[in-house]
């Protein structure tokens, strides 16, 4: 009886090497491919399992030596191919040759798949995690690391590009042309990329030790687009090569734009993709926020062809030492190339998001047990990049900088061109530290959750001050008591602390769950105490006694931006757990959130945390008031249009200044002068830079009547550029006339429509209680048809929808509709059950919020 492996493929018959022989045309769905796969047997074999999804096998045989054996092909399942051949297989050397077809879908994100820009096809790649199989029959597994040689059959007129150098080009008579590419070095399947169409090819130059040549590959006629990101590749590939003490991996880098595509960036060896609108953009259309996004993403997939790439993890459990330390050393390096950037704020920030995800009962562990398909998709989130980065971040603090980057580059050694696992990155750290880091490191790898510090200030009459500290697992309102045990963390903690005009700085690593820190250098009682210096510590801090109030008033003006800022990021955690009520968090902020411009944004976030799903209807228009009190002056000065001489950082505070105020604050001029300047935006689009414009617009239809909603409607509908759309589907998204919401939405169901662009309007409608009930009643009629018209990945995302309600009959009718759906997802379960741990704490927070925010509205 044949027996399929389960989530992985048996190790007794493994790839040695892989030829692919690919046809495309981009013009069609169906392209044509041949491989050959040596293998190496361990013992007798009766079956060949490979990984192979939606291809049709037409034939395939075995060579052993000079001999050749038939072998019959049975599909199993969804995603194995079983080779059979007609007698078992001896122990050693075999190539398994497969001829095939398979299908590059339109408008997909995964896979060989295809768009049309400007009535001209293109075919792409994207594999990881688990795509590859859909292009060709393979061992489909980041353990699996082999050479492969591409071959790709292509029309005449069109371009290929892949991993590494043509080796060779042939054009034939009839009007194809076969590329040969040079073999790639061992990469497993994920990171095997391709590329066919109608490229344009800017030569940006050469970059690092090795004078690697780097090019942009970009859709016809965009050349001119990529000038930022072509000027900032080469930069960036040489801090990263100075900071890992070794030069780029590979012969060639690539930076292509995915014509149509939605989403982020891969960091494919020698040809790295990114969704078009982040990489792409005219002088016009561009803004200062894109300019730093291309760039820190950019930083993220550099850093991979170290770590990642150069060395793999041998499977995804350890996906984190990919994505946690390229987002860590992207902030690093964007640093020491733009200090004026400030990363550290940067990285405080992305810190921040984690946390709130990580606040989830039901949030992963960073170092995560694959145990089903679905645990591989769910790994991609905000726990395996954000947390694990600051994570990063706090064990170097710790460690020191020198030695745990003289770690990396031993872990980088020993194991270039393999594969590696956790333990093998611990064991390099404790070796360049003399001590064994694993105990501290593993017990925030392994457990979910954010440790909770609370610290007591003791200042006895016969000793030197210290701190009294307690740990245990944040949890904010509503998910106490449904939170399993944990074991206490190891965390490494520094406080600053002030005695006069002299600052001290106490360190040490909270094992147990109590433990005191003595401050050795205070002569008498601190003044304040902060307690996270340098804002490197991943725990929430909550300061005893009054030392909140102590550190706002005598404090503040000493703490850096980042150490404000994780005071306010703690701020909202202990509202949101009950430990402040809304007057201590708020009155703290206010104080906290003065004067640079990272600091209002900051502060701008914990207010607009206190949502109007918390707020009782008859204070709505007191939250108003108060939002206008506190940034309302800051907003009218600063205006909805950039002006000569604005800062990078006014330019990014304008729409989060801009959008509190004019939204959440109701005020009537900016209200009105965004429609103004709407109507002006619509008759010209020039009359507005585009980062401005995006502001306006959603100001203007926050408050937007059935004669915006119409104009904007028609220009979504005859709008050129993927920027002017994503404008106009944010704004469309941002109405909250119930009335109106409807109209918009059904631009998702429009085949004229790019489902996946105008996803925008449904989101947006759904962040608000105003136009939710529409929105959800919306995507629950027809959640077929728009699951049928975005790709499998995204579609997914619905599933999530649910988590923006506040009430319990929202609750069940989440429950009701997406309950019997979620298993058709990969990671659907844990989806569902995260959006709906979600409505439970809106619920808590409501209801044990009220009173202390009715108490402190009622005073505006």
């Amino acid at each position: 009886m044949l027996t399929p492996p389960g989530l992985r493929l048996e190790g007794s018959v493994r790839p040695t090497r892989q030829a692919v022989m690919l046809e495309v045309d981009p013009r069609q769905e169906q392209f044509r491919g041949t491989v050959d796969v040596e293998l190496s047997l361990s013992e007798r074999t009766r079956a060949l399992w490979l990984h192979g999804t939606e291809l049709t096998v037409s034939s395939a045989h075995v060579r052993v030596g000079g001999t050749r054996v038939s072998v019959e092909t049975l599909p199993v399942g969804e995603d194995l191919l079983a080779f059979l051949p007609r007698e078992p297989l001896a122990p050693g050397v075999a190539t398994l040759h497969v001829e095939y077809s398979g299908r590059a879908k339109a408008r997909e994100d995964s896979g060989v798949f295809r768009e049309e820009e400007n009535g001209r096809w293109y075919a792409m790649t994207q594999f990881q995690p688990l795509y590859a199989r859909r292009a060709f029959p393979c061992f489909d597994e980041p353990g699996f690391k082999i050479p492969f040689e591409l071959t790709l059959r292509v029309r005449a007129e069109d371009s290929a590009f892949a991993n590494t150098p043509v080796r060779s080009e042939k054009t034939d008579a009839e009007g194809w042309k076969t590329v040969r590419f040079q073999p790639t070095p061992a990469l497993p399947t994920y990171l095997v990329a391709f590329a066919v169409g109608p490229f344009d090819v800017v030569d940006a130059g050469k970059a690092g030790k090795n004078q690697v040549p780097v090019r942009m590959i970009v859709s016809k006629g965009r050349g001119a687009e990529s000038r930022w990101a072509a000027d900032v590749t080469g930069p960036l590939l040489v801090e990263l090569e100075e900071w890992f003490g070794s030069p780029y991996p590979y012969a060639k880098l690539d930076v292509l734009a995915l014509p149509g595509h939605q989403g982020g960036a891969m960091e494919h060896p020698g040809l790295i993709t990114f969704a078009g609108g982040l990489m792409l953009s005219t002088p016009q259309d561009d803004s200062v926020a894109r300019q730093r996004v291309f760039t820190e993403t950019q930083a993220h997939e550099l850093a991979h062809q170290w770590f990642g790439n150069l060395v793999t993890p041998a499977w995804w459990d350890d996906l984190w030492l990919n994505e946690s330390f390229a987002d860590w050393l992207a902030f690093k390096v964007v640093t020491r190339w733009r200090p004026e950037w400030r990363g550290d704020l940067r990285r405080v920030e992305a810190r921040g998001a984690s946390m709130r995800e990580d606040w989830l009962v039901s949030a992963r562990s960073i170092r995560q047990p694959i145990e089903v398909s679905g645990d591989i998709h769910s790994a991609f989130d905000g726990i395996t990049y954000g947390k694990g980065a600051a994570v990063l971040a706090m064990f170097e603090s710790w460690l020191g900088p020198e030695v745990f980057q003289r770690g990396v580059r031993d872990y980088l050694r020993t194991h270039a061109r393999g594969t590696a696992t956790t333990e093998d990155f611990i064991q390099a750290l404790s070796r360049a530290a003399g001590q064994a880091v694993s105990p501290a490191f593993s017990s925030f790898l392994d457990q979910p959750g954010v440790p909770l510090v609370s610290m007591t200030l003791e200042c006895p009459k016969d000793g030197a001050p210290r701190l009294s500290l307690e740990q245990r697992r944040y949890l904010p309102l509503g998910a106490s008591d449904k939170a399993p045990d944990s074991k206490p963390w190891h965390v490494p903690l520094c406080v600053r602390y002030a005695v006069g005009d002299v600052e001290g700085r106490a360190c040490t690593v909270l094992t147990e769950p109590s433990g005191t820190l003595t401050l050795t250098e205070a002569r008498r009682c601190p003044d304040w105490v902060h307690p996270n210096a340098d804002a490197r510590g991943y725990y929430h801090a909550l300061v005893r006694g009054d030392g909140l109030t102590r550190l706002a008033t005598k404090g503040a003006a000493r703490l850096s931006v980042p150490e404000r800022l994780v005071l306010m990021a703690d701020a909202q955690a202990l509202l949101s757990s009950g430990a402040l009520d809304v007057s201590q968090a708020l009155t703290l902020v206010t104080r906290l959130g003065e004067g640079d411009a990272n600091l209002v944004m900051g502060a701008a976030s914990v207010v607009g945390s206190v949502h109007s799903d918390l707020v009782p209807e008859a204070l709505r228009a007191h939250r108003a008031r108060f939002v206008r009190g506190l940034f309302g002056e800051r907003a009218r000065s600063v205006g909805f249009v950039s002006r000569p001489g604005d800062s990078e950082d006014l330019r990014l505070l304008r729409p989060t200044l801009l959008g509190i105020v004019a939204n959440e604050g109701a005020d009537p001029k900016l209200r009105a002068e965004a429609r103004r300047l709407a109507l002006r935006w619509l008759e010209n689009h020039g009359a507005l830079q585009s980062e401005d414009a995006a502001i306006v617009l959603q100001s203007a239809s926050v408050a937007g009547d059935a004669s915006l909603h119409k104009q904007l409607r028609d220009a979504a509908r005859a709008a050129v550029t993927e920027s002017e759309r994503g404008l106009l589907f944010n704004a469309l998204g941002s109405f909250r006339d119930a009335s109106l919401a409807r109209a918009g939405l059904e631009l998702l169901l429009d085949s004229k429509v790019d489902a996946r662009e105008a996803l925008a309007i449904l989101f947006g409608q759904l962040s608000d209680s105003s136009t939710r009930d529409v929105a959800f009643t919306f995507l629950r009629e027809n959640f077929d048809t728009l699951r049928g018209r975005l790709p499998r990945d995204i579609s997914t995302w619905l599933l999530s929808s649910g988590g923006v309600f506040c009430d319990a009959g929202h609750r069940e009718e989440a429950v009701r509709f997406f309950g019997p759906r979620a298993a058709d997802f990969e990671g659907g379960e844990r989806a569902l059950a995260q959006s709906l741990e979600r409505v439970d704490q809106c619920i808590a927070q409501r209801e044990a919020l009220r009173p202390s925010l009715t108490r402190f509205l009622a005073r505006y």
